[in-house]
């Protein structure tokens, strides 16, 4: 799949979809695919387009798909209402409800919620595939080796997610908790599953403290009410997942900055390497 790809061409590809009868609105911001609102029906539903030339990982669509069908089963993502993972098409019923932002991050109520979510997000089954970070971080190493300005900083993270230790318990993971892929329709749902695989539980954990900067208080929220009380050993897990999530996160930062360059995301980037050093 490469952006060449028309998405009323897409469209038509829906069984019983005519592409004349349906409304389609880009929406911004993706560095891996294009997405689009389409309102076909009187009903919405969300268009994701794989953009080839700017994947730096790879993601095996598959596990994906899969995940998603359970996910939805139990109430927590949307429906799969059609997708071609050779081609990059996902498309999915559109989720009413509030999207979280970052003040989301910072209540106790709404991370007291966001706990429980994360308990049902890991009691679903293992996909067989356990995430492969120090690949996907050598990925980002490969692409980011002619930016002078970015490989050296760059190599360091690599080495930081290889140090990761081994994960003693594995659970099927969202791999990308932020707000922005939280919708809260007096449920909690979640969307953008594209990064889920089997994984330590904690990273879910340290996806949300990391890159929502949640200070001590709310990151023993999150963590207490997830593991109903958190011991010395769940602690250390967490901070050794929360180094590699700064880590992956610099990386991701930094593979869209140089395809689009913008003061936000150097921004980011100067924090993480703060912390990280």
């Amino acid at each position: 799949m490469n952006d060449c790809l028309d998405p009323h061409d897409v469209i038509s590809l829906v069984p019983g979809w005519d592409p004349l009868q349906a409304e389609i609105e880009e929406l911004k911001g993706g560095l891996s695919n294009r997405t689009y609102l389409v309102t076909y029906g009187g009903e919405r539903s969300v268009l994701r387009l794989d953009i080839e030339d700017t994947n730096v990982v790879r993601f095996d669509r598959s596990y994906e798909l899969s995940i998603m069908q359970v996910a939805h089963d139990a109430g927590i993502g949307p429906e799969v209402m059609f997708a071609d993972s050779d081609r990059g098409i996902l498309l999915t019923r559109f989720l009413p409800g509030r999207t979280w932002n970052t003040d989301d991050m910072k209540s106790g109520e709404q991370l007291d919620r966001l706990a429980r979510l994360l308990r049902l997000v890991h009691s679903l089954p293992t996909c067989g595939k356990l995430v492969n970070y120090p690949k996907e971080a050598a990925a980002y190493e490969r692409f980011l080796s002619q930016r002078e300005s970015l490989n050296t900083f760059a190599s360091r993270c690599v080495a930081i997610v290889r140090e990761t230790p081994d994960r003693d318990v594995v659970a099927c993971c969202h791999n990308d908790i932020i707000a922005g892929n939280v919708i809260d329709n007096g449920d909690l749902k979640l969307i953008d599953w594209e990064y889920a695989l089997d994984n330590d539980p904690l990273f879910d954990i340290a996806c949300a403290i990391a890159f929502h900067d949640l200070d001590e208080r709310h990151s023993a929220i999150l963590l207490d009410t997830y593991a109903g009380g958190a011991g010395v050993d769940e602690r250390e897990r967490l901070a050794e997942q929360q180094r590699t999530c700064d880590a992956l996160h610099w990386l991701w930062f930094a593979a869209r900055q140089a395809v689009s360059p913008n003061r936000l995301q150097t921004r980011h980037m100067e924090r993480l390497q703060q912390r990280i050093h």
